[in-house]
């Protein structure tokens, strides 16, 4: 009786994009302290909502991130 009852957890999320590069998230993930072989110590990931394509940039500083972007936006425009 002096237990409050819990809602359900939805097991489906409406999308919020309705086509294909509508919506994308994107995420910088460093620095690590163990470089790849190119000294790379950052990634930065672009995933499209709509089909849950997921592309992956390696960078070496943090500050590349904008001209990453600048070349992921002219991939998927082509």
């Amino acid at each position: 009786m002096g237990k409050q009852p819990r809602n359900d957890f939805k097991s489906y999320l409406p999308m919020r994009s309705s086509c294909i590069l509508e919506v994308v998230h994107s995420d910088v993930c460093g620095p690590f302290d163990d470089h790849t072989i190119g000294g790379n110590r950052y990634f930065v990931s672009f995933v499209d909502e709509h089909n849950m394509k997921l592309w992956v940039y390696l960078i070496k500083p943090k500050d590349e991130v904008f001209d990453v972007f600048r070349k992921f936006k002219t991939l998927v425009e082509n």
